[in-house]
């Protein structure tokens, strides 16, 4: 049980702006989880500086997890990644992400870190699959790709278990982050997925015969309140 409710950032539904930008100061609160999870929420506190050797330490796995990724994104911001290497860099480090998060559904989550996990597997893997370079390294990696989508399918119906089975009222609010990222993101989304219609995994096969045979058909859909 490790959403920290009470620390959040909040995005406007019409923009998708994170306060954490300094552009919204209204809409939909969006926890962070651990001591790294989160929109600019880092070592336990919001704008933090990731240690290598990580103080605090990650809560569990999955923020262990969000400590890997933030590592590599304060390694960009430090100037310790040269530029031309980061576009790959935050792709790696995005998919691993992802596929880390994923790999852990497969364990005993309790339904906070289920629904954490979910939330962070679609938002990070909208930006994958909505971002030229990421959509690029996806391509030069198929393996990864395949992975990513499998991802992010799966995600849709853990989010909605999560939800379900986290109990009090603060987790309704992300009910409303759902509905935003639907959307903004399905169309997108599924063309992305679509595009890649040699899977590499027994898994994301089934995504993308999903996808190609019904094209119309929404990639999210909406969670039991």
């Amino acid at each position: 049980m490790f959403i920290n409710w009470d620390v959040t950032a909040r995005f406007d539904p019409s923009s998708l702006a994170s306060s954490t930008q300094g552009t919204s100061t209204h809409g939909i609160p969006i926890p962070s989880y651990g001591n790294y999870g989160g929109p600019n929420y880092t070592a336990g506190v919001e704008g933090g500086t990731t240690l290598g050797n990580p103080i605090p330490a990650p809560v569990d796995a999955l923020d262990t997890l969000f400590w890997q990724h933030d590592l590599v994104y304060q390694h960009v911001k430090d100037g310790l990644i040269s530029p031309q290497d980061i576009p790959n860099a935050i792709a790696q480090a995005d998919v691993t992400l992802v596929e880390g998060a994923y790999a852990l559904t497969k364990t005993n989550l309790d339904p906070e870190a289920l629904l954490y996990d979910a939330l962070a597997t679609l938002t990070v893997g909208a930006k994958i699959l909505t971002t030229p370079s990421e959509l690029a390294y996806l391509g030069n990696h198929p393996l990864d790709a395949g992975l990513v989508l499998t991802a992010v399918q799966a995600a849709i119906p853990n989010f909605e278990i999560g939800l379900a089975e986290t109990p009090g009222k603060e987790a309704r609010s992300l009910n409303g982050a759902f509905h935003v990222f639907e959307a903004r993101f399905e169309q997108q989304l599924t063309q992305a997925m679509a595009s890649f219609g040699a899977p590499s995994t027994p898994e994301s096969s089934n995504i993308s015969a999903q996808v190609s045979e019904s094209p119309h058909q929404p990639l999210l859909t909406t969670p039991h309140a």
